[in-house]
């Protein structure tokens, strides 16, 4: 982990991420708790989406208690703490918002370690760990690389709209590598998979920005 002191030149980063972050639940699910779960993913990313005032609420409704699929809650709680970290990053307490990055990663992989098929938690922990690589101190690219190998050995299995942001997220981490020709491949992909999809328009935006 790099030095706290590199949060202070994070300002634009954390507003581009923003921009490109997915503007409602990328999972579904049904039944009572399920509906508790729903709402506290969408409370989740409309906190990604720069509403901090349901910051509250998303870690409410995922808190522990008698969940249908506790590990999909519980990475989801982790990822509303690694939000808690931008709120506290924000607001100038550097230290405090490391905490929070490291309890939040430690509950995600906690998530993926007592449910490591349940693909649902494998897209928030990739998501969640390139959204922390590119507008953090923390590196977990380990982690999406992962997340990515285990998501494309069970591609037959995905939606194309889950193909397109698993392709958005290779590119991303190829970006980080720099390894621009793959990172475009890869974006060309998830607008081919899905075009419709927010991950699609994502993908759309980076291949001008780096592509054309």
């Amino acid at each position: 982990m790099r030095n706290a002191n590199a949060f202070l030149s994070l300002n634009v980063a954390f507003a581009l991420a923003l921009q490109l972050l997915v503007s409602g639940p990328l999972f579904a699910s049904g039944g009572d708790e399920s509906d508790r779960l729903a709402r506290g993913i969408a409370a989740h990313d409309a906190v990604r989406a720069g509403d901090f005032s349901r910051l509250g609420e998303s870690l409410e409704l995922l808190g522990p208690e008698g969940w249908d699929r506790p590990s999909l809650a519980e990475a989801y709680h982790g990822s509303a703490m690694t939000l808690e970290a931008l709120k506290a990053k924000q607001d100038g307490k550097l230290l405090e918002a490391l905490g929070f990055i490291d309890t939040g990663t430690k509950e995600i992989d906690e998530a993926v370690r007592k449910a490591p098929e349940d693909q649902d938690a494998r897209l928030l922990r990739m998501e969640n760990s390139l959204d922390l690589c590119e507008t953090s101190p923390v590196d977990r690219s380990k982690e999406a690389s992962s997340d990515i190998s285990f998501l494309r050995s069970r591609w037959a299995s995905l939606s194309p709209e889950c193909r397109a942001i698993v392709e958005l997220d290779s590119g991303r981490l190829s970006l980080a590598g720099r390894r621009l020709g793959e990172a475009l491949g890869s974006w060309r992909s998830a607008v081919r998979d899905a075009p419709a999809s927010e991950a699609a328009t994502r993908a759309r935006t980076l291949i001008a920005r780096y592509g054309e």
